[in-house]
């Protein structure tokens, strides 16, 4: 073979081997990284309304979540090609993905603006790294608003006997929502619980450490005014 052959074969064996290098970096930085943030264009169906979705409240730390360039405020409308209709509904959807695998969220941020990411299945449990509610919110305005997440109420006392400790609602517990309603403060709390009467039954979503938990409670008459109801729980702020 002449030089100038072998120089030309060199040449192309350069070259294609630095294509596969950067390709390899580009899939090992999206297998390090997370999730791809790509805008949806007008390909987008136009069936998707201001209610689609759900809305995330907290985003945890390290989670496949948080690679995937989700944060609080975020609507998560599709995994993959499946509608996200309600809480169980996602993780129904993770439940059915295997271990490792990546899939595509749909999502609708602050702005309106709607684009696509990918995540990672965790091994065990399906875990995504999020608190999420229902939509739609107390307002139509607040899935554009940023400062939705405020101080959310941290169970500071649970009364003995009380609804809450049949319940297993825990000091430290902290209350995110009230019967699939966002629950923002302490004040949104105390509104939603002076609507209940004695014998209602409500569903607490409650944070504990990095847990996401659905407890139901039956409340009792209030000791001071029988025909509220009582839920036996002290709280801050």
């Amino acid at each position: 073979m002449s030089d100038t052959r072998k120089q030309t074969v060199t040449i192309a064996l350069i070259a294609v081997t630095a294509v596969l290098l950067c390709i390899g970096l580009v899939l090992g930085a999206m297998t390090l990284f997370g999730g791809v943030r790509t805008t949806v264009g007008p390909s987008v169906p136009t069936v998707i309304s201001p209610t689609d979705g759900v809305f995330i409240q907290t985003v945890f730390p390290g989670s496949p979540a948080e690679a995937a360039n989700l944060r609080p405020g975020h609507i998560i409308v599709r995994l993959n090609d499946d509608p996200v209709t309600s809480p169980e509904m996602l993780t129904l959807l993770l439940q059915n993905l295997p271990a490792g695998e990546a899939f595509t969220l749909l999502v609708r941020d602050e702005a309106g603006e709607i684009w696509q990411t990918t995540a990672v299945r965790a091994a065990a449990p399906p875990y995504l790294g999020v608190e999420i509610v229902d939509l739609p919110l107390r307002t139509p305005q607040a899935t554009t608003t940023r400062t939705l997440v405020t101080e959310l109420p941290t169970v500071s006392g649970v009364m003995p006997g009380s609804p809450a400790e049949l319940a297993d609602v825990r000091v430290g517990d902290v209350i995110t929502a009230v019967d699939n309603q966002a629950i923002l403060n302490g004040d949104e709390l105390l509104d939603q619980m002076a609507q209940k009467a004695p014998g209602d039954t409500v569903t607490l979503m409650l944070r504990r450490g990095e847990e996401t938990l659905l407890k139901t409670a039956v409340l009792a008459p209030n000791p001071d005014d029988a025909t509220r109801g009582y839920l036996g729980i002290e709280f801050r702020p």
